[in-house]
């Protein structure tokens, strides 16, 4: 997707976070969305309360689902975040291996 959702698109795709199936880049556009649009987040806490409520109303133990979704959120950026740097770390270190390359491949070349 893009770096940034519509509610359509924020709505839509709401199942795949609260799954954690989001690629980072879809990540964190839907996480900046969210942060912004009301209506958005209170969609997102609805199905997030009930998806995951539904889930546990079989089990006796206490849960506070708004606060796991909170740190849901937080999970995802933060995994989504980590992701967009190691790519942009390999992305370098491919440029400096071409560069490195480059310079010994023309030595080879040219004799020097």
């Amino acid at each position: 997707m893009k770096n940034e959702m519509t509610c359509e698109e924020v709505q839509k795709n709401i199942p795949k976070f609260i799954d954690t199936r989001m690629d980072s880049r879809d990540s964190l556009a839907f996480i900046r969305h969210i942060e912004h649009c009301k209506t958005c987040m209170e969609e997102l806490s609805v199905e997030y309360l009930v998806v995951v409520g539904v889930k546990r109303l079989d089990s006796a133990s206490a849960f506070n689902l708004n606060q796991e979704l909170e740190e849901l959120m937080y999970k995802n950026e933060r995994k989504a975040k980590n992701r967009q740097q190691i790519s942009l770390i390999i992305f370098f270190i491919a440029i400096l291996l071409a560069v490195v390359g480059g310079y010994f491949l023309s030595k080879m070349i040219l004799g020097y």
